[in-house]
């Protein structure tokens, strides 16, 4: 059967149009103020001069009553011949690392974040496209010489939802074009187009979580005085390289990421059930949407791509973070 070139349009707009409405079925065009309610939790690194503690984000979430909004541990245990990873909403960590890198413009530092969740509860009404377990997110700050904020990119540990903020000390010359200082929607959140650090005032950058999709809503500069009206949580920070050395008891490790097969270097018990279903099939990976690591460098784990486009995996990689910019538009 031979199908016109008008059918084909048809059959991409229809795409299209799932993709869209599967989209806008995780949040709705808004902009969300931070919420100041006691029940409110803030994550807070502590407070040391180290460059990763300087930096470290504030995590703000909501509703933490329910476990599986609250920023967790990973951890692993035995149940007879299995082995089960989960994590634990108990006690916060969030994991770090530290790289250089250099473009034609200039040497730069990123300082990368790395936090997880229980899971993403499975639910129709709203529907949650990312629903599955051990999920998380990955915030990059990227440091000039003088070690001033430029940039910050925020993604999910599966490699959706892309975020960059500028602040205002990138000159707009470098900017990814067509980004404006006013507000921006990304899949469905409105995040600012940019932040000031013009002011000089001591501030922390306050990252406000979306209960049950752990999707970013907000960010914002904030104060000390500012973040008073949360439940303050001291998370510790641990380097990425610990989520491949957890405890399993009596004196054996285990990695949070498969270590071999057609799994290796996807998180143990990440699996998208509705990603797979609904999008897997045109974005050519029967894996898309399972959480996976972050390699130091291109030749560390698996590609950690950021575009959906099938030809676009290499290009997209946040592995390799001057490629990466310049793949999205950055002229750093």
């Amino acid at each position: 059967m031979i199908i016109d070139q008008t059918a084909w349009r048809h059959v991409g707009t229809a795409i299209l149009l799932l993709f869209a409405v599967m989209m806008s079925s995780c949040a709705s065009y808004r902009q969300t103020d931070f919420p100041l309610e006691e029940d409110a939790y803030a994550y807070k690194a502590p407070e040391k001069e180290a460059l990763l503690n300087r930096y470290a984000p504030v995590f703000v979430v909501e509703e933490p009553d329910k476990a599986y909004n609250r920023i967790g541990t990973p951890v692993a245990r035995m149940d007879g011949d299995e082995e089960i990873i989960e994590v634990a909403p108990e006690k916060a960590t969030i994991y770090t690392a530290e790289q250089q890198f250099t473009t034609e413009n200039g040497s730069y530092i990123n300082l990368l974040y790395r936090v997880h969740f229980p899971y993403v509860p499975f639910s129709l009404m709203p529907f949650y496209l990312g629903a599955g377990d051990n999920v998380g997110l990955i915030v990059v700050v990227t440091l000039d010489r003088e070690e001033r904020p430029l940039l910050y990119t925020l993604v999910q540990t599966c490699g959706c939802y892309l975020a960059f903020i500028p602040t205002s000390h990138l000159p707009q010359g470098q900017w990814k074009e067509g980004l404006h200082k006013d507000r921006q929607r990304v899949y469905g959140e409105n995040l600012p187009g940019f932040l000031d650090y013009s002011q000089q005032v001591d501030e922390k950058l306050a990252i406000h979580i979306r209960p049950a999709t752990h999707r970013v809503q907000n960010i914002r500069l904030a104060t000390d005085v500012e973040l008073e009206g949360y439940v303050a949580v001291e998370a510790e920070l641990l380097p990425f390289q610990s989520l491949e050395n957890l405890d399993l008891g009596d004196g054996a490790t285990t990695s949070f990421y498969e270590v071999s097969g057609p799994r290796q270097g996807y998180v143990k018990g990440s699996h998208k059930i509705w990603e797979r279903l609904l999008i897997s099939w045109w974005a050519l990976d029967w894996r898309v949407g399972e959480d996976k690591k972050l390699g130091l460098n291109s030749d560390d784990g698996i590609v950690f791509y950021t575009s959906l486009k099938p030809w676009a995996r290499e290009a997209s990689d946040l592995r390799d973070f001057p490629g990466f910019l310049r793949y999205w538009g950055w002229r750093l």
